[in-house]
């Protein structure tokens, strides 16, 4: 009885592992090298972050979805809902930002979440540098 309990823990874990991989996003701006870019306040300073591969999850059509995206700086964390699956993140400081989307599916006439999804993380460099037309580095 006992293995029997481990092997059901153990292939269980492996489900969720893999579920967690069905939903991942990448920085989609074509002109970067590595996730890295100049940091600043105008719009060649952002990352534009997008969902690259969607759950194996088809929601009926009373449900809807909403995506939260989370930026995290040691100067400060930034978050937003959105009703679409990419974001503009802005990259006013110089470091290391670690990206991440959670996808909830809600009911829409009660607004209870259905069901949650959390994406891979990536990490978007800004350095401080000059500025070039696309906002890349040097």
């Amino acid at each position: 009885m006992r293995k029997l309990i481990l092997a059901i823990i153990f292939l269980g874990s492996f489900v969720i592992a893999g579920s967690a991989q069905e939903f991942q996003i990448a920085c989609t701006n074509g002109y970067t090298n590595n996730n890295t870019f100049c940091c600043g306040y105008t719009k060649a300073n952002q990352a534009n972050v997008g969902v690259i591969k969607f759950p194996n999850f088809v929601p009926p059509s009373n449900v809807g979805i909403v995506y939260t995206w989370y930026a995290s700086h040691p100067d400060g964390p930034k978050n937003w809902d959105t009703p679409v699956s990419a974001r503009r993140v802005p990259l006013p400081w110089s470091g290391e930002y670690q990206v991440f989307v959670m996808i909830h599916f809600v009911d829409k006439v009660t607004l209870r979440r259905v069901t949650s999804y959390r994406s891979n993380t990536i990490t978007v460099k800004a350095l401080a540098c000059e500025e070039s037309k696309e906002g890349t580095p040097h």
